[in-house]
C-alpha cells in the first residue's frame, strides 16, 4: 500500500499523492477521493451535486468539494462549498474549516466570527479560543510598521509549483513543476507535471529563465528540495519513484557527488525505515550534520524535524529535535543562518494561516524558543523554504540591511507556489512633531502683566511648505497647541503657524543630513511662537536711521527691512504706516518734504521685496515728532540729532499699534559726527 503524506500546499511536500500514475478508470468523486485525486473529484462531485435533490446528500457532497478545494489549495473555492454545505445545515467541523480557508486567505475577521461560531456549537474547547487568538494577533501584526518588503520573482515563477531556491556557486537551483519538467506523467493530486529540479543564472536583480537541472539527477518521476556541500561537489535532495515491485513511493533523500565531469548516479540513504517519508535536507556548513522531516512513527506530530551527524560509515540515527521545535502538526524545512540558529516552518504553532516560518535559538543542548517572524515574512497562506543571503548593508549607501529568500502560495502570486525576495530595507520615516506656543499672561487682558512661560495655542493653522512657499500640508493644532507632518528625507521646509487675533510667524526645519540606519523613525522638533493682538500693544521693532540731509537707506536699514519683510507678507490683513522723521536742523518745510522722502524709500524698498503696496503707507511727519528735546536752537550732541533721523512702524488698519523703539545701539552718521569734532574745536 502506497503511504501518502500530509499535505499543506501545493508546493509539493509530500511529492504529492503518488509517485506513479494509476491505470484506473475513475468515474465519480468518491473514487476520485479515494485515489486522492483530488484535482479529478472536484469535477465530478460539482455534477454530482448539481444532480442530487435530496439536503442531507448535498450537505455531504458540498463538504467534500470544500476538502477536496482545500486539499490543493485552492481556498476561495474551499471557502465557498463549505459555506454552502453550511447552509445545508452542516455540522461544527465545516465551521471550523470554513475558518481556517478565510484564515489562509488573510480574511481575518471574518475567520474570526466563523471561529466565534464554532465555539458556541461546539460547546467550547481549546482549538477555537486558539484560531480566534490567532487571527488578532495576524491582524495585528499586519498592521504594525516595518521595514521589511517581499516581492514576487516574477522571472522564476510560473502558473505551476515553484519553491525552495538554493545558491549552487553562482547559480540558483529551484524546484518546479512547470511545463520542461522530464516525462509525460502528471501528478493525480494536483494535475501539475511531476516535479524537477531547475537551474537559474543571476545578473545583478534579475534571474534568467530557469533551464532544467539534466538527467542523471532528474528522472521521470519527482526530484526536489535540493542541498549541496559547501564546495557544491555533494548534493542531497529528495526523491519519490517506485521500486521495482511498484510497493514503495514514498519520499527519500538521495545523494549525488560531482566528478569533475558530471553528477554521479544518486544513491538512497535510509536514516529511517522504507515506509517513512523523508524530506526537506539541509547540509550544514560543514557537512556534520544534516537536518530533514519525517513523518517516523513515534515522533510529536505529523511531520517532525530530526538531525543525522555524520560518521566514519555514513549517517548516524536520525535525532529528534525535540518538544521544543515539533508539535502535534507539521514541521519543515529546517535551515541554519551564520550563527546557528534554526529556521523552519510550522503550522502547529502559532501562526497568520498556513505553515509560518519561525525562527529558534540555538543552546548547548538543541534549540528552544521558536519566535513567528510575523508578517510580511509570513501569509495567511503556506510560508517556508525560508534562507538568507544578506545579513548587514556592504557599506554606508547600502540601503539593504538584510535579504534573502523563501517560498509561499499567498494570495497574489503568479502561481501555486512561487518563490519570492524579502528585503530589510534602510528606510527612514522623517516625522516633524511641533507645537504653537503663546505667551502666558499672569492676566491674560493685560500684556503688560508678568509672563509666567509659554503654553500651547490650539486650533491654530500650521502650513508645511517648500522654500518657496508652496504649501505641500496642513495641520490644525489640538488643545496642547502641538502638530505633526510627515518629511521626506534630505529637504529643507518652511512652517508657518497662524491664527486669528495673532501674528504669524514661521520656523525653518530641515531632514538634510538626519539619515540613521539603526533608527526608522527619525523625529525632528520644532516650536512657534505667535505674539496676540492686544489693543494699543506697541512692538518693538528696531528703527531705521538716515544719515543727515539724506533719503537713501543705510545698508544696515536694508537689513532690518528683510528681516521683517516676512512678517509683513504673512500679515497682509494689516495695514502699516512707515512713518519717518528728521532732526530740527533746516526749515519745517523742507524737512517734512526730505522725510516723506525716507519713508517713500523705506516703502519702495519693501515692494521691491514682494510685500503688497497695498498694505503699505508712507508719511513724513518732519520734526513735528522728536525723539528727545533736541529741537531748534537747542544745543545737541550728533548723537542725539541721529536719534531723530528714523523711520518709525505702525498699524492703522487694526486695534494694534505697532511702534518702532530706539535700539540700544545706534550708528551715527559718520561725516556728521566728524563736523561735530570740528565745530567743538
Amino acid at each position: 500500500m502506497i503511504k501518502r503524506g500530509n499535505y499543506f500546499s501545493l508546493l509539493l511536500f509530500v511529492f504529492i499523492a503518488a509517485c506513479k500514475t494509476v491505470p484506473f478508470q475513475v468515474k465519480d468523486g468518491k473514487t476520485a477521493r479515494e485515489l486522492f485525486r483530488y484535482n479529478q473529484s472536484v469535477e465530478f462531485l460539482q455534477k454530482e451535486f448539481n444532480a442530487e435533490r435530496d439536503p442531507i446528500k448535498q450537505q455531504k457532497i458540498a463538504f467534500q468539494l470544500g476538502d477536496s478545494y482545500r486539499k490543493f489549495n485552492d481556498y476561495a473555492n474551499a471557502e465557498k462549498w463549505y459555506k454552502k454545505s453550511i447552509e445545508l445545515n452542516a455540522g461544527e467541523q465545516a465551521l471550523f474549516q470554513l475558518g481556517m480557508m478565510q484564515k489562509q486567505q488573510e480574511k481575518y475577521e471574518e475567520a474570526f466570527k466563523s471561529f466565534e461560531q464554532y465555539q458556541r456549537i461546539a460547546g467550547g474547547g481549546f482549538e477555537g479560543r486558539k484560531q480566534m487568538n490567532q487571527c488578532r494577533d495576524a491582524i495585528e501584526w499586519k498592521k504594525n510598521f516595518t521595514r521589511i518588503q517581499v516581492r514576487n520573482l516574477e522571472a522564476l515563477n510560473t502558473p505551476n509549483l515553484d519553491y525552495t531556491l538554493v545558491p549552487f556557486k553562482q547559480l540558483f537551483v529551484l524546484s518546479s513543476t512547470r511545463e520542461q519538467a522530464l516525462g509525460n506523467n502528471h501528478d493525480e493530486w494536483t494535475g501539475d507535471k511531476f516535479t524537477d529540479l531547475f537551474i537559474a543564472d543571476k545578473t545583478g536583480d534579475k534571474f534568467s529563465s530557469p533551464v532544467n537541472f539534466g538527467g542523471t539527477i532528474n528522472t521521470a518521476y519527482h526530484e526536489s528540495s535540493v542541498t549541496f556541500s559547501a564546495d557544491f561537489k555533494e548534493m542531497y535532495f529528495v526523491r519519490c519513484i517506485a521500486d521495482e515491485q511498484k510497493t514503495n513511493q514514498y519520499d527519500h533523500i538521495y545523494y549525488s557527488a560531482f566528478n569533475n565531469e558530471h553528477w554521479t548516479e544518486p544513491l538512497k540513504i535510509d536514516p529511517f525505515a522504507d515506509t517513512v517519508n523523508v524530506r526537506d535536507p539541509f547540509l550544514s556548513r560543514d557537512g556534520k550534520f544534516l537536518f530533514v522531516s519525517a513523518d517516523a512513527v513515534g515522533g510529536f506530530g505529523e511531520t517532525d524535524l530530526y538531525i543525522l551527524a555524520k560518521n566514519d560509515t555514513g549517517w548516524g540515527n536520525p535525532q529528534s529535535l525535540g518538544g521544543s521545535i515539533n508539535t502535534p502538526y507539521s514541521e519543515r524545512f529546517p535551515w541554519l543562518d551564520e550563527k546557528g540558529n534554526l529556521y523552519f516552518s510550522s503550522n502547529g504553532l502559532a501562526g497568520m494561516g498556513g505553515l509560518d516560518v519561525f525562527k529558534a535559538t540555538r543552546t548547548k543542548s538543541g534549540y528552544k524558543d521558536p519566535v513567528n517572524l510575523k508578517s510580511p515574512i509570513n501569509s495567511g497562506a503556506d510560508d517556508f523554504a525560508f534562507w538568507i543571503d544578506k545579513y548587514k548593508p556592504a557599506n554606508g549607501d547600502d540601503t539593504i540591511l538584510y535579504a534573502g529568500y523563501l517560498s509561499s502560495n499567498r494570495i497574489g502570486g503568479k502561481g501555486g507556489d512561487d518563490i519570492y525576495r524579502f528585503e530589510e530595507k534602510w528606510m527612514n520615516l522623517f516625522v516633524l512633531r511641533g507645537k504653537v506656543m503663546e505667551k502666558n499672561f499672569e492676566n491674560p487682558e493685560n500684556p503688560d502683566s508678568k509672563v509666567l512661560g509659554l503654553k500651547g495655542l490650539p486650533k491654530a493653522k500650521v502650513e508645511l511648505k517648500s522654500t518657496d512657499d508652496k504649501v505641500i500640508a496642513t495641520a490644525t493644532t489640538d488643545t496642547a497647541g502641538k502638530f505633526v507632518f510627515k518629511l521626506e528625507a534630505e529637504t529643507d521646509y518652511k512652517v508657518t503657524a497662524s491664527k486669528g487675533g495673532y501674528f504669524s510667524n514661521n520656523s525653518f526645519v530641515t531632514s538634510k543630513g538626519k539619515r540613521h540606519q539603526d533608527s526608522t523613525i527619525i523625529r525632528i522638533y520644532t516650536e512657534i511662537e505667535l505674539e496676540k493682538i492686544f489693543t494699543q500693544k506697541m512692538l518693538v521693532i528696531p528703527n531705521i536711521y538716515y544719515d543727515y540731509d539724506k533719503a537713501t537707506l543705510r545698508p544696515e536699514s536694508k537689513l532690518v527691512l528683510d528681516s521683517i519683510t516676512i512678517f509683513f507678507k504673512e500679515n497682509p490683513d494689516l495695514k502699516i504706516e512707515l512713518g519717518s522723521h528728521t532732526d530740527s536742523r533746516g526749515s519745517d518745510a523742507y524737512n517734512l518734504k526730505l522725510s516723506q522722502a525716507r519713508a517713500q524709500s523705506a516703502v519702495d524698498y519693501l515692494i521691491s521685496k514682494g510685500v503688497p503696496a497695498e498694505t503699505l503707507q508712507a508719511k513724513g511727519y518732519g520734526e513735528t515728532k522728536l525723539a528727545n528735546n533736541c529741537g531748534n536752537g537747542a544745543k545737541c550732541s550728533e548723537e542725539d540729532h541721529q536719534k531723530n533721523r528714523r523711520t518709525t512702524f505702525r498699524v492703522i488698519s487694526a486695534k494694534l499699534n505697532i511702534e518702532s523703539v530706539e535700539p540700544e545701539n545706534i550708528i551715527v552718521d559718520p561725516e556728521m559726527q566728524e563736523r561735530e569734532k570740528q565745530d567743538d574745536k
